[in-house]
């Protein structure tokens, strides 16, 4: 595999992980249109013959990854910079006015050495290093560039363990 297909891959585990551990299922869409995965909330609910049944929110956030390392990012103390793709900006603006699902972009920063990225022993897996979401402020224009824009992620906005819930909660604040 080359190296940006192990950042992916990596990276796609860890979505995984995250969204395994509180209990949300990613669905991969077939067609890749900016979408790397859906994330969907899973819950229960007792149905008539009293047994429970398992079921997944219709409200679902699309999540485009972007994986790299922490050369190709500005890391400042309270934001990071990152230059994304002009098109997945784009995106990621048309899909705050006009789109059915919100859609957050999730990059992924590993350390510049390789050999650092993931560790193993007796009582832990680690992978290194952390991982951000970001979305575009409100009011946001599509770019005319071409190639990329600057972006700005607060480190407020950082993959814990709970980001997914709090997301969730975000995107879809209770009636």
């Amino acid at each position: 595999m080359t190296v940006e297909q192990i950042k992916e891959q990596l990276s796609n585990g860890f979505i995984s992980i995250l969204a395994a551990n509180k209990g949300f299922a990613i669905d991969k869409p077939s067609l890749d249109n900016g979408v790397d995965f859906q994330l969907k909330k899973s819950y229960t609910y007792v149905a008539a013959n009293g047994k429970t049944r398992y079921a997944t929110d219709s409200r679902y956030i699309d999540l485009q990854l972007k994986a790299t390392t922490d050369h190709s990012i500005i890391d400042e103390p309270t934001l990071v910079r990152y230059d994304l793709e002009a098109k997945t900006f784009n995106d990621l603006v048309e899909r705050q006015t006009n789109g059915t699902a919100p859609l957050i972009l999730i990059l992924f920063v590993l350390p510049h050495d390789q050999n650092t990225w993931v560790d193993i022993d007796a009582n832990e897996i680690k992978l290194r290093k952390h991982a951000y979401w970001y979305t575009p402020p409100v009011g946001s224009a599509q770019t005319e560039n071409v190639a990329s824009i600057r972006i700005e992620i607060p480190k407020a906005n950082i993959l814990g363990l709970d980001c997914f819930i709090d997301l969730h909660q975000q995107c879809y604040p209770s009636i």
